[in-house]
C-alpha cells in the first residue's frame, strides 16, 4: 500500500536526519508519516482529488512534504531519501530497528567499532566490545541480543503493507453477504507485522 510506503520512507529520513542533528525535522517527518499511515483512503485518490493543496490538508503535511509525496506517486521515489541513505551504513536502518537503538546509538556503533549490520552488532557483543563504550555497559549488551531476537521473529511474520490489502479485499467482498463487517485484530491496530487476518462480521440472517 502506497501510504505505509511513503510513511516507511518519511520515518527513515527522520531517522537520519536525528543522526545529523537536524533540530525539527526528525519530529516533523514522523507526524507526516502518522497522518499518512492512519489515513482511511491512499495519497493517490487524495492527490487524483486536489493535487498538492489536497496533499497538504493531510495533518503534518506541509508544501515541501506534499511535493516529496507528488514525486513517489509520480515517479516512484524520491531524490532526497536516496541522498541521504548515501549518508548511513547499509545496515543503519536494520540495526535501529531492535528496541531500544536508537539512531545517535547506531550511529555511535558505526563511528566507533564500525557496526553496519544485526550481524556486526551481534559479534560485537559476544566479544565484549560493546559494554566498553561509553554510555553503554554489560546490561545494555544483554538488552542488545534480547532485541535481536525479537527483530528476528518479527521477520517471520508477515508486513502490514502485504497483508493490508488483502484483508480489505476480503471485506470487499464478504461485505455483500453481512449486516456488517470489519477488520480486526493486529490490522485494526495497524501493526508493523500481522499473525493472521482477523474479520469481525454480523449475519445478514442469524
Amino acid at each position: 500500500m502506497i501510504n505505509s510506503q511513503i510513511a516507511d520512507i518519511f520515518e527513515e529520513m527522520a531517522d537520519i536526519f536525528e543522526v545529523k542533528e537536524v533540530k525539527w525535522k526528525p519530529a516533523a517527518y514522523r507526524k507526516a508519516a502518522r497522518a499518512i499511515r492512519a489515513l482511511s483512503q491512499d495519497v493517490k485518490t487524495v492527490y487524483k482529488k486536489g493535487g498538492l493543496d489536497a496533499l497538504e490538508e493531510i495533518s503534518g503535511v506541509g508544501e515541501s512534504l506534499a511535493k516529496k509525496i507528488e514525486e513517489f506517486i509520480k515517479k516512484g521515489k524520491i531524490k532526497e531519501y536516496a541522498k541521504l541513505k548515501k549518508d548511513v551504513p547499509a545496515g543503519f536502518e536494520e540495526i535501529i530497528s531492535i528496541p531500544g537503538m536508537g539512531p545517535k546509538k547506531a550511529q555511535k556503533l558505526y563511528k566507533k567499532l564500525k557496526i553496519k549490520s544485526i550481524g556486526d552488532l551481534k559479534k560485537a557483543v559476544k566479544k565484549g566490545k560493546i559494554r566498553k563504550l561509553e554510555g553503554f555497559g554489560e546490561k545494555t549488551e544483554q538488552d542488545i541480543l534480547e532485541g535481536i531476537g525479537l527483530v528476528s521473529k518479527r521477520k517471520e511474520r508477515p508486513l502490514l503493507g502485504n497483508i493490508l490489502p488483502i484483508a480489505q479485499e476480503l471485506k470487499g467482498k464478504l461485505k455483500k453477504k453481512t449486516q456488517r463487517i470489519e477488520i480486526a485484530g493486529s490490522l485494526r491496530r495497524m501493526k508493523e507485522t500481522v499473525h493472521d487476518i482477523d474479520l469481525l462480521a454480523i449475519a445478514s440472517k442469524p
